[in-house]
């Protein structure tokens, strides 16, 4: 069964991956583009629900927006890397924080941290995101 998981996630993961290379079979670059900046949008909701329903948060961010992020650090490695580690450390914070199930203020404050590492990493491989001012 882990196997199975394990699986469908690479699928996953790879997918986002090749459409971010413009991998023609797996849909444009602009397309691409448009995926990252979406899991951008999605990674706000996840910060705008955590306030009031972090449980809801957790299953939003590891549903949707867990493996674009993966993506949009591989991208990033590639031009900045120390940009795409805080990415990454960021993120890991993130789950860390969901898994042990922390109160809503320490959830909120490591995704604004995500939410800033992650919007430099889209900058840095030429993405333009909304911003979370909707909050």
């Amino acid at each position: 069964m882990l196997l199975l998981g394990a699986l469908g996630l690479a699928a996953i993961v790879a997918f986002f991956y090749l459409r971010a290379q413009g991998n023609p079979q797996a849909g444009d670059s602009s397309s691409a583009s448009s995926d990252l900046a979406r899991s951008y949008t999605d990674l706000c909701r996840v910060r705008t629900l955590a306030e009031t329903d972090v449980e809801g948060a957790a299953n939003l961010f590891f549903g949707r927006v867990h493996s674009p992020l993966h993506v949009i650090a591989a991208e990033a490695q590639n031009r900045d890397r120390a940009v795409a580690a805080g990415m990454l450390e960021a993120k890991n914070d993130v789950e860390t924080a969901f898994n042990q199930r922390r109160p809503a203020a320490a959830v909120t404050t490591a995704l604004d941290r995500l939410l800033a590492t992650t919007a430099q990493a889209l900058r840095s491989i030429g993405v333009t995101s909304s911003t979370c001012e909707a909050r």
